[in-house]
């Protein structure tokens, strides 16, 4: 069973030993680290921004196999670069990288809410390459002799994959494009966008704050317009249950701590019901 998680602190020597194989070093990015404190910060940062950066350990039947990561491109067009993939050497040849691969993929768009994930590979790693499009990537285009490598010039090809080409559910594609017009909203300063994201008879409940509640597409504008929210949100996790989905949220000003809950009811493409919970 192949199964990725988030790297902890005591992958460290496993990371350490791995990036620096002589059968992976070669191919990883000229400026990837490999000493302890540098490998050691990229967990903690994994850690305390997990929707924005991530170092993720490939286990296979729960044995350490190889590492991938990613980091956000763009926040506001939802990018995300993907960097970092390596299978430590006794795992290859068993298509490890390609279902990790497919795992990362799903949990950055269902989970985060990502748009587009995009990668880019040295032009002489043939072996990434054909993983890549193993993978669904799409060929976008070549950097001609973009990158000094192995004391010569090499090509950097580029691909992508966006959220169209997975099967993401219309409910979990609604909450993130919902939580996009709202991060554009905050960014703005202009709510009037976000009404239209509410059925007509909709129902706007706030719990654990004195606001609220708000009844009808008309009545929601206007608490936005009266009292908006002052930061943007994140999302860490969805799951869908009894009609309805399950987001766990925070702020992009505390990037790594959880707010609450948002409780979202859709109906023909918008938000029928949103309740939004804050929790210490």
């Amino acid at each position: 069973m192949i199964s990725i998680r988030r790297a902890q602190s005591d992958d460290l020597d496993f990371l350490i030993e791995l990036v620096n194989h002589v059968d992976v070093q070669p191919f990883l990015g000229g400026r990837a680290p490999r000493d302890r404190n540098a490998v050691a910060a990229e967990i903690e940062r994994s850690q305390g921004d997990p929707t924005s950066y991530g170092r993720f350990v490939i286990e296979v039947d729960g044995a350490r196999a190889g590492v991938m990561g990613f980091e956000v491109e763009n926040r506001r067009s939802r990018i995300a670069h993907l960097e970092r993939l390596a299978v430590h050497p006794d795992y290859r040849g068993q298509r490890v990288s390609d279902e990790a691969a497919r795992l990362l993929q799903r949990y950055l768009v269902l989970e985060l809410g990502y748009h587009r994930l995009q990668l880019e590979i040295y032009g002489f790693n043939e072996r990434a390459r054909r993983h890549a499009e193993r993978a669904g990537f799409v060929l976008e285009g070549v950097r001609r002799r973009a990158y000094w490598r192995h004391d010569e010039w090499m090509d950097g090809v580029l691909y992508a994959l966006l959220r169209d080409d997975l099967d993401v559910p219309d409910s979990i594609a609604l909450l993130h494009d919902y939580v996009m017009v709202h991060n554009e909203c905050v960014r703005s300063g202009d709510w009037a966008p976000l009404a239209d994201w509410f059925t007509e008879d909709s129902e706007l409940v706030f719990e654990g704050v004195p606001v609220g509640p708000f009844s009808g597409r008309a009545e929601i504008a206007v608490a936005y317009n009266v009292q908006p929210p002052d930061d943007e949100v994140v999302i860490f996790a969805v799951e869908e249950g009894e009609g309805r989905l399950i987001a766990r949220y925070g702020w992009l000003r505390e990037p790594g701590k959880e707010a609450g809950r948002m409780f979202v009811t859709a109906r023909n493409g918008k938000i029928e019901r949103l309740v939004v919970t804050f929790e210490d």
